[in-house]
């Protein structure tokens, strides 16, 4: 029962962790805009986090928001791991946080 009530909390984490990052590159990258081009793990967008991420918990947090559909990638020559942020990502920024595991 311990490990299910753990990985509930380790998946709440990671949807804040994501929420963070994607509200992050939404300010200081994107502007509000599908246009623009955002890094995720652009050592900028660690800094501007609460606490620091480690590079796997923020390449968790990427991945998170690839498979949710919030980031799609973009493939025009420059490094791997460039996004646009998708409506829905800009949706879920507008629903505000995630709200905090309970503990």
């Amino acid at each position: 029962m311990e490990a299910a009530v753990r990985a509930v909390i380790l998946v709440e984490e990671l949807e804040q962790l994501a929420w963070d990052v994607l509200s992050t590159v939404n300010q200081t990258q994107a502007k509000g805009s599908t246009a623009r081009i955002v890094v995720p793990r652009d050592p900028e967008i660690s800094y501007r986090l609460e606490e620091v991420p480690t590079e796997d918990e923020l390449l968790t947090a990427e991945e998170y928001l690839l498979d949710q559909g919030y980031v799609a990638p973009v493939d025009i020559g420059l490094t791997r791991g460039s996004y646009t942020i998708t409506p829905a990502g800009l949706d879920w920024l507008d629903s505000g946080p995630p709200e905090p595991p309970i503990r």
